[in-house]
């Protein structure tokens, strides 16, 4: 751990000063980062007397509206950013950038904290928009959040901070109002720290812990949320919309408490000693407040830290999506191989409405989503798409909208290969069971599909994010091996494409075929670890 930094070293003073001497000396930037670079050096100076203050960002543009079927936009969304063009790569678009304008550029990349308690995170510095360096009253650090110990052995004594990875991963436990206590260790020994005391227990080195944060005053940059909580019978549950709103605005006019009511009852919040009274009853429960988890991965377009991105490429216009045989974020593919598995980059927009979809229902504070694999089989994805042409015949316009779905399908990391290959096999069905057929099944949440997925080696488990043509669905049956035909007395009939648990509100999706789906994304993923390392 750093002593209240954990930046790399600066440069020593006689080689600054040898580049600033340099005049005449240009570095070649590429363009994206020459027009980053350029408003971030105006903004810095200071503002003439009498001049307007900057006008803040606007909202950002609305999203298409997502078509009928799809409610929650991830359809058109995942299709939309597999077919966005990757970002031009720089060259022949680049222009000069003088030694003094890089070296005010580093400046921005410097990291600093301070050891006063009461001091937040620089939203300027996360925004690239900070040049004070050392002399900013504020932290500089890499994330929106920062963690540090109190450190009194070896001496002197002072605020630590801890490894890169583990900023993310207490974050992460914090948010989560059931945890109290981390198991934590440093240099092979373990201790406990108290998220509710804010203390260190059983360690000689260390006694308090604290965590560095930005301002949580609304419309703040990059600031931080606070969702609050009360103590039910089954554990903490977060307040309703109405209630956090009348706590947000007590805490930003400094009352100590809120009087809050339902159709039923009123109740007295007491923020100060952390409690919630019934004013009719009498009954006391407690409260409290955690911060939301925000992921590197989610906040890599606002960052312009280290941990984030100088440019990023746009998100695709609205509008109807070219016709290409493949998915333009495919690479090549050799010509010997049948299939390969590609990464997704975290700064890709697809792989943070996968990382979105998958914590939808597996919590931060729990589980970490460790890489995204883009599964690239020309074969299957030929066989599919002919699938799909054939179904859409079939179909009337508004079926053929929700034909095409993404669902998870957990299973073992010695299945992967076969599947990325050959496809799911329905024909193997009834391995685990077959309450709703004997086929392919899928699922809307990833918690459902997280249950066939069982740890491997270091407990990384596997989950599939598929295609699936779902189609005209029936309720499902355990002996059923194809879906049932849509008119019982004509034996030449058409059949249903899929079975399903409900077709209120289904959950659970079963393919017979397996051109009607196709492996897209392979997740890996893993519980967090039971002590988390600070070195």
């Amino acid at each position: 751990m750093a002593a209240g930094s954990d930046a790399p070293a600066a440069l020593p003073p006689a080689r600054l000063a040898r580049l600033k001497r340099s005049r005449r000396s240009a570095i070649r930037l590429p363009l994206a980062l020459r027009a980053t670079a350029q408003p971030q050096r105006l903004r810095s100076r200071s503002p003439e007397p009498g001049g307007a203050a900057a006008a803040a960002p606007g909202p950002p543009s609305p999203a298409p509206a997502p078509p009928a079927g799809d409610p929650d936009g991830v359809e058109l969304a995942l299709r939309e950013a597999e077919a966005a063009a990757p970002a031009p790569e720089a060259g022949p678009g680049c222009e000069e950038l003088t030694l003094d304008q890089l070296l005010e550029m580093v400046a921005q990349l410097e990291y600093h904290t301070h050891p006063q308690d009461g001091v937040e995170i620089c939203p300027l510095f996360l925004l690239g928009c900070c040049f004070a360096g050392a002399a900013c009253p504020q932290h500089h650090t890499r994330l929106p959040y920062h963690w540090q110990l109190w450190q009194t052995a070896p001496l002197p004594p002072g605020w630590r901070s801890v490894g890169p990875e583990a900023h993310e991963t207490l974050e992460r436990l914090y948010s989560d109002p059931e945890r109290s206590l981390v198991r934590a260790s440093y240099r092979g020994v373990t201790f406990d720290i108290d998220l509710v005391a804010m203390q260190v227990r059983d360690s000689r080195s260390f006694t308090r812990v604290r965590r560095l944060g930005t301002s949580p005053a609304p419309g703040a940059p990059l600031g931080t949320t606070h969702v609050h909580y009360w103590r039910a019978l089954g554990g903490w549950q977060p307040y309703g919309q109405p209630f956090a709103q009348s706590i947000e605005a007590a805490l930003r006019s400094g009352q100590q408490e809120a009087l809050c009511s339902t159709a039923e009852h009123s109740y007295q919040l007491n923020l100060r000693a952390g409690y919630q009274r019934n004013l009719a009853t009498g009954t006391v429960r407690p409260l409290c407040a955690r911060p939301a988890f925000r992921a590197p991965a989610l906040l890599l377009p606002e960052l312009r830290t280290l941990s984030g991105s100088l440019a990023l490429a746009p998100p695709p216009a609205p509008g109807p999506l070219p016709a290409q045989p493949y998915p333009e974020t495919w690479g090549p593919l050799a010509p010997e191989r049948d299939w390969q598995q590609a990464p997704v980059a975290v700064e890709e927009r697809g792989y943070r409405l996968i990382y979105g979809l998958f914590h939808k229902s597996l919590p931060e504070a729990r589980y970490r989503l460790e890489r995204v694999w883009r599964v690239q089989n020309p074969f299957l994805w030929d066989k599919y798409k002919r699938k799909q042409s054939h179904m859409s015949r079939q179909l009337s316009p508004e079926q053929r909208l929700r034909n095409e779905r993404h669902l998870f399908h957990g299973t073992s990391a010695g299945a992967v290969p076969a599947i990325c290959k050959h496809n799911l096999d329905p024909r193997l069905a009834g391995k685990h069971a077959a309450l709703y057929g004997q086929g392919s099944y899928f699922a809307r949440r990833a918690s459902y599909s997280h249950r066939y997925a069982p740890p491997a080696e270091a407990g990384l488990r596997h989950v599939f994010l598929c295609k699936v043509l779902v189609g005209r669905s029936a309720p499902g049956q355990p002996a059923l091996r194809r879906p049932p035909p849509l008119a019982p007395g004509d034996p030449a009939g058409d059949l249903y494409d899929s079975c399903v648990d409900s077709l209120s509100e289904p959950q659970v999706y079963v393919v017979f075929d397996n051109d009607q789906c196709y492996p897209y994304f392979l997740l890996q993923y893993r519980e967090l670890e039971e002590v988390v390392k600070l070195d």
